[in-house]
């Protein structure tokens, strides 16, 4: 039994060593743990630490820029001070001198506020005057167009004239006559041959044929004016008799055509007989067939002109 206990208590001597050696070496574990996690924050804290320096001294940078700037500023605000004053002194000065000027001014203010008026007045004036010139041109403008609306009727009054005394004619020959539209007027030229024998004033039946028909024209047409033009070639008259030279011939064969246009319905106060001579060929008379073109009677048919008269007198 005693064998038993001693090796009981040998075996328990034996056993609590092994324990604290394990206990020694799980604690020397965790310090060695704990020494690797505080060396890793040293490590961490000292990089730490390096970044902070670092700021640190960015920081400095930037206090001492903007010490630097505050200086400059503050030299710039000291400067822009003094551009104030002298601003502000200016000012100053400015309103004196209106202020003076204002005292002195006012003799010149009444002259300048007379030559304003006088201006508008004159403005008013000119107004009045370029509203008077606006209606002229407005008259004016409907005069013209009045005028140019008779003119138009009076050219389109003359081509109908012209083609009737045509239609009427027609039957002739072409070498006896010939209807012309001229400067506003219709010229109805007849040759000696149509008209009169050599020398004579009066009228050939043929002739007087053709004036009938250029009468019941004319005598439907009132607002007419019939000029009868005689004209002769250069060859003087020969013998006695009443006629003296080729302007009575030329004025004699006027009168005759115009007593048969009259007779035949033309009114008399429409008609002018004059006579040409031979001053107005149309041919010359060194050949018997110019001298033949140039003895010829012209009717010449013009419409009244009464309204245009009228609008270019009042103009």
């Amino acid at each position: 039994m005693m064998m038993v206990l001693m090796m009981g208590i040998s075996l328990l001597v034996s056993c609590v060593p092994a324990k604290k050696l394990e206990d020694s070496q799980a604690l020397n574990q965790k310090l060695m743990n704990e020494n690797s996690n505080l060396k890793q924050q040293l490590s961490d804290n000292q990089d730490a630490v390096k970044a902070l320096n670092a700021k640190i001294d960015e920081l400095d940078d930037q206090v001492k820029k903007l010490a630097s700037d505050t200086a400059f500023i503050g030299q710039k605000y000291r400067k822009a001070e003094g551009i104030n004053k002298e601003v502000n002194d200016l000012y100053e000065q400015a309103i004196q001198q209106n202020q003076l000027l204002l005292s002195k001014s006012s003799a010149e203010k009444l002259a300048l506020n007379d030559s304003l008026k006088r201006k508008q007045q004159d403005l008013y004036r000119k107004e009045k005057a370029l509203d008077s010139l606006q209606q002229n041109l407005a008259q004016r403008e409907a005069k013209l167009a009045e005028l140019n609306s008779l003119l138009h009727q009076k050219d389109s009054a003359t081509n109908a004239l012209k083609s009737q005394l045509t239609n009427a004619l027609l039957g002739f020959e072409k070498s006896d006559l010939s209807v012309e539209q001229r400067n506003g007027k219709v010229y109805v030229s007849m040759a000696e041959k149509l008209l009169f024998k050599s020398g004579s004033t009066a009228v050939d039946p043929k002739g007087v044929d053709a004036l009938k028909k250029l009468a019941t024209v004319l005598k439907q047409n009132h607002d007419l004016i019939i000029e009868v033009e005689g004209h002769t070639d250069n060859v003087p008259l020969g013998g006695g008799g009443t006629m003296k030279d080729n302007w009575d011939l030329s004025v004699l064969r006027a009168t005759s055509i115009i007593r048969i246009l009259t007779d035949n319905g033309v009114d008399p106060k429409q008609i002018v007989a004059s006579g040409r001579g031979e001053y107005f060929p149309v041919s010359t008379n060194n050949t018997q067939e110019g001298k033949a073109k140039n003895r010829r009677t012209e009717i010449i048919v013009s419409p009244r002109l009464d309204e245009l008269i009228k609008i270019i007198g009042s103009n």
